[in-house]
């Protein structure tokens, strides 16, 4: 056998474009970058959501704009229409159907998709290094020592964390809305749950450093004090 083919399970930014302007999109860029430079490095796949552009916008100028970040575009989404479908096909990018998040190649079961699932656990006591990945994998998670800069902890289930939270932090990650994160010390580039997520600059800033339980209420992202 020569090559196999598999599913995993990864997750895929998307970057949604709510203006046409060209001078805009640059500076946006620009700003999220400099926020969050662990999560948004260079060669980071991304989607690109065109659901606001239509065929008289400047396509081709602004995938320059995103591939000159940095970031690698690996397809578009939520494209309705026609016209802009028809350019962005003729440039060789695969158009994404509309999903409610991109968790590619999950092939979980009925049960397992199931919000009512208990989750094993996952115990880890030390600390997470910049570059580090763990992957709870139908689990919970629980993390006994700080999570730094530049890290990614994922897991299907909960997310506990007892010291400092920082780099980028997924909950629920297949797909599950019950899912929850729970930490001592809120400072990350990235929160998300069952695909819903933000950014560091998008979190309210009274909860930075505080200890916070986030969880999802009507599909929304929502924080509270522990």
């Amino acid at each position: 056998m020569s090559i196999s083919i598999k599913t995993t399970n990864f997750s895929l930014l998307v970057v949604h474009i709510y203006s046409a302007c060209l001078k805009t999109i640059k500076i946006s860029l620009i700003e999220k970058i400099k926020k969050a430079p662990y999560f948004l490095s260079e060669n980071t796949p991304v989607l690109i959501n065109v659901e606001n552009l239509n065929h008289q916008s400047n396509w081709h100028a602004i995938y320059q704009i995103i591939s000159d970040s940095g970031l690698l575009i690996v397809g578009v989404c939520c494209c309705y229409n026609e016209k802009l479908k028809e350019i962005i096909a003729s440039s060789g990018i695969p158009i994404f159907p509309k999903q409610n998040n991109y968790i590619i190649g999950n092939n979980l079961t009925k049960k397992h998709k199931d919000n009512s699932i208990n989750y094993k656990t996952k115990l880890i006591n030390t600390p997470i290094r910049s570059g580090q990945k763990i992957y709870a994998r139908l689990r919970d998670l629980i993390i006994v020592a700080n999570v730094n800069a530049g890290a990614e902890i994922i897991s299907d289930g909960n997310i506990h964390i007892y010291g400092t939270m920082r780099g980028r932090v997924l909950a629920g990650a297949s797909g599950n809305k019950e899912s929850q994160i729970f930490c001592t010390h809120l400072s990350p580039e990235l929160v998300s749950i069952g695909g819903k997520y933000w950014l560091n600059d998008q979190i309210p800033q009274e909860f930075s450093g505080k200890s916070v339980r986030l969880s999802l209420k009507n599909n929304k992202l929502i924080i509270q004090n522990l």
